[in-house]
């Protein structure tokens, strides 16, 4: 039989187990789009109109939403959108419907991915007062460094977590459940749980942050519990073909005391086997990983140019690609998808005509060419050697590294990604070339302007021509 070519792999359609058909492989990743606005965090219809246009144009075979927060206490960052317990309401739902029905509007299926960052809240991200410190299965801090002014700039951003109760533990399964309830009935065709990246599903999953010795900790089974939970909970309300897709991490990438390859192969195993996942994401890495490719590689330029495709040589160009063959050797029929480190349309098929994963991440190759499936991977004008994403190069890494608190240098780099999301949501094209020092001044620039905006509200409505002004009326 002819073996089939790059673009014919890649194009072909799947039928998940609750089935729902893709078209074809691709997947756009979850990306934090940091667009919503206080106080409730909307679905922002009009800058996801921008955004999410161009993802649905784009001929994606599976789009998947930035982080949706479940709870409004606790943010992983300024400018996620949360599924608040007043969503439902008509007022803030219509948001949902019409973000749902934008992002599948020229026929690509959408997940909304839910998540709760735990430990990871810093102060300020979100709505609570000030003091109340973030939650994690055990009082575990963030540790990114043993200079003092690393231990007081973490303290100070994120504080040491509160060990969750029995009753914050069935508080978050209930904003979760509320969290897949509003997908549904907003029109998207799934969900997806973040469970990795040291979020609070991650955390729950490791033995890095989960030191409990009760029903949700202790053995590695015990810290799948919330986790099943969930899973058994949503399918109960979201049958097919409702999807339901998880996020997990393939290890924490730490030097001791994180989640092993082993025990994440365990934790792919049980949902593989439970039959109520439809796809499987691989990931991996947390904030204190030492290891990860993809946490390691905002300045390598991983391809010069598209590899061949040979069957006596596999590519395996994506990170995570030696824990997705220990997978394959579960033997499941639920698809897993491989993200991280794939660039060239050989690469993409490779993997899959190697069996490696069934589909293909995208996540900031989606955010520098949004367009990039109808423009070049499935583009048959296009050829194998010229269907290769510009690499994820974040210019003036100097400033990052330069900066001598971790907790902040650490976290410049995916700014980038960030800044151009927000351009795009903002109807402008992305910026390949802008720079981490640029970015950082565009940021202070627009802090002073809305506080001084700010200012001049607060003087226009205490001045004596507005107190005249009401009085007249």
């Amino acid at each position: 039989m002819e073996r089939k070519t790059a673009i014919e792999l890649i194009s072909q359609p799947l039928t998940l187990p609750c089935g729902l058909t893709l078209p074809n492989r691709l997947v756009k990743c979850p990306m934090q789009e940091t667009l919503a606005e206080a106080p409730l965090f909307d679905p922002p219809i009009e800058k996801f109109r921008n955004l999410y246009t161009q993802w649905a144009r784009a001929k994606y075979g599976l789009l998947i939403t930035g982080q949706v927060q479940v709870d409004i206490r606790f943010l992983s960052i300024k400018g996620d959108v949360v599924c608040h317990d007043k969503a439902l309401e008509e007022q803030h739902f219509r948001s949902w419907k019409e973000w749902a029905a934008i992002a599948q509007s020229s026929g690509t299926p959408c997940l909304v991915q839910l998540a709760h960052p735990g430990r990871m809240s810093p102060a300020g991200a979100g709505n609570r007062p000030a003091g109340t410190p973030p939650l994690c299965p055990s009082s575990v801090p963030v540790h990114l460094g043993d200079r003092w002014l690393d231990k007081m700039a973490l303290e100070k951003v994120l504080g040491t977590p509160r060990a969750m109760t029995m009753e914050d533990i069935d508080a978050v399964v209930a904003d979760w459940i509320r969290g897949a309830r509003v997908a549904k009935e907003a029109g998207f065709a799934g969900c997806q749980l973040h469970g990795a990246h040291g979020f609070l599903l991650s955390q729950f999953l490791s033995p890095h942050t989960n030191r409990r010795m009760d029903d949700y900790g202790g053995t590695n089974e015990k810290r799948l519990t919330l986790l099943k939970r969930l899973i058994t909970e949503i399918r109960e309300i979201c049958p097919p073909p409702f999807c339901l897709s998880v996020k997990l991490n393939s290890a924490d990438y730490m030097e001791s005391g994180g989640l092993t390859q082993d025990e994440a192969l365990e934790q792919v195993r049980w949902l593989v086997d439970c039959g109520m996942v439809d796809f499987v994401e691989i990931s991996g890495g947390n904030a204190e990983n030492k290891t990860s490719g993809l946490h390691q590689s905002f300045g390598k330029k991983s391809l010069e140019k598209a590899p061949k495709m040979r069957e006596s040589t596999r590519i395996r160009e994506a990170y995570f690609t030696e824990f997705a063959e220990r997978v394959q050797g579960l033997k499941s029929n639920v698809p897993i998808q491989l993200s991280g480190g794939f660039r060239s349309r050989t690469g993409m098929a490779d993997a899959i005509d190697s069996s490696v994963c069934a589909l293909i991440g995208l996540g900031r190759t989606a955010v520098l060419h949004p367009e990039i499936p109808k423009e070049l991977l499935l583009n048959p004008d296009v050829d194998d050697d010229s269907a290769l994403a510009a690499p994820h190069i974040v210019k003036g890494q100097w400033f990052a590294n330069w900066i001598p608190v971790k907790v902040i240098g650490s976290g410049l780099p995916i700014q980038f990604f960030y800044y151009n999301m927000r351009r795009l949501g903002n109807g402008l094209k992305s910026d390949p070339d802008a720079s981490i020092p640029t970015i950082v001044f565009i940021s202070i620039i627009e802090t002073l302007k809305s506080r001084l905006m700010q200012t001049m509200q607060k003087i226009f409505a205490s001045s004596p021509l507005q107190s005249k002004g009401a009085k007249m009326e």
